[in-house]
């Protein structure tokens, strides 16, 4: 992640460590298990759903900014790339497309966990990265 950082021709965030990343990356994951664990297994109404849909919402905008946006803006390989083409993408269009078809999800909610999806993930990776700075020692 360093080194593919230092090779963009512009900087598009704080440069941090391979190290620092995949412990953001770990906690993230790990937090996303949490959130979806407790949004399917506690919570079975439509809070539940809004909880695991909201966090498909953000991998969705992720797999898009910056994966796909910065492979095609630098045209270099982004980490990520081939994760989020080959499986966030469908698997995203599959759970809304279904959500939306069995009336889990209102086209409102969907535009509006599209709408949050951005603000929440820079939150989040912010916050993650913080951490793995800070655990980096």
């Amino acid at each position: 992640m360093e080194q593919w950082s230092k090779r963009l021709p512009l900087k598009i965030h704080p440069t941090v460590t391979t190290r620092q990343f995949g412990i953001a990356v770990t906690f993230l994951t790990i937090a996303g298990f949490l959130l979806t664990y407790i949004g399917v297994e506690y919570l079975q109404n439509s809070t539940g759903y809004l909880l695991v849909l909201g966090i498909q919402a953000i991998l969705l905008f992720n797999a898009f900014v910056p994966h796909i946006a910065s492979t095609v803006r630098f045209r270099m390989y982004s980490p990520g790339v081939i994760t989020a083409i080959v499986f966030t993408l469908p698997f995203s269009f599959y759970l809304f497309h279904r959500a939306l078809a069995e009336n889990i999800l209102s086209q409102n909610e969907f535009w509006i966990l599209l709408g949050i999806a951005p603000f929440a993930m820079v939150i989040f990776a912010y916050t993650s990265l913080q951490i793995g700075k800070a655990l980096d020692t």
